[in-house]
């Protein structure tokens, strides 16, 4: 096939990749949005404590998230915009959001290996500074809080302590048959459902910015071999 055939063919799977990146963009945004105002995790943002580090986890990610949906749909209309007036300096800059992207999915798969415990700990630190809180004190703050937490997470108290305080399941919890449900294992469950569906989105984002960084290295170099770069879909090989 001759470079000009190679050009045609490659500008349309470009096309695809800018509207399938556009689209990721979208779902990283109703992903965000949705785990962001989740009944489960709005609670533990509501709740007001010192030692509550679950809240600036949650404002991060949150603020991270509707970031990448934003550099995604800009990536997506600058690889369109270059597609159409088939500039060599817009793919430069669409190859480089390439390379950013690829470095942010590598950062990504990092923090979901390493910070996961950290998020889940922060979780169970808050929990656990209610359940003795309500336990010493009978503080009525958190036994809303623990109320609020029980009624979301559909779980009761901590496995590993009923057998010394049951007074704190009793006064806490609603359903019948709840207490056999351990609260801080229902967060670890619920944060590693989340955490699959960050995996998922990661590596579709990885294996369109690896395809999309191949074909725009492509189109930017093609550009040296043509006569005309601006001619759209009239590709001839230069003259040496």
């Amino acid at each position: 096939m001759s470079i000009g055939g190679l050009i045609r063919v490659t500008k349309y799977q470009l096309l695809g990749i800018s509207i399938i990146i556009m689209l990721l963009g979208v779902a990283v945004a109703a992903v965000t949005l949705s785990i962001s105002f989740s009944d489960e995790f709005v609670v533990i943002c509501n709740i007001i404590i010192e030692t509550n580090r679950y809240t600036r986890f949650h404002e991060l990610a949150m603020y991270s998230g509707l970031s990448i949906s934003i550099f995604f749909a800009l990536l997506g209309i600058v690889c369109l915009i270059g597609i159409a007036k088939e500039s060599k300096y817009l793919f430069t800059v669409v190859l480089i959001s390439f390379a950013v992207l690829f470095c942010g999915v590598v950062q990504m798969m990092y923090w979901k290996s390493t910070y996961k415990h950290l998020v889940e700990n922060a979780v169970k630190d808050v929990y656990d500074f209610l359940y003795e809180d309500f336990m010493r004190n009978s503080s009525t703050n958190s036994k809303q809080d623990l109320m609020a937490i029980h009624s979301t997470f559909f779980c009761c108290g901590k496995n590993s302590t009923f057998s010394h305080y049951n007074s704190v399941e009793n006064e806490t919890c609603f359903a019948e048959g709840t207490h056999l449900k351990d609260c801080l294992q229902a967060v670890e469950n619920r944060i590693t459902s989340l955490m699959v569906i960050i995996e998922v989105l990661t590596l579709l984002v990885g294996t369109v910015t690896v395809y999309g960084m191949i074909l725009t290295a492509f189109f930017c170099f093609a550009g040296y071999y043509t006569e005309d770069w601006h001619t759209k879909g009239k590709y001839q090989v230069a003259k040496q």
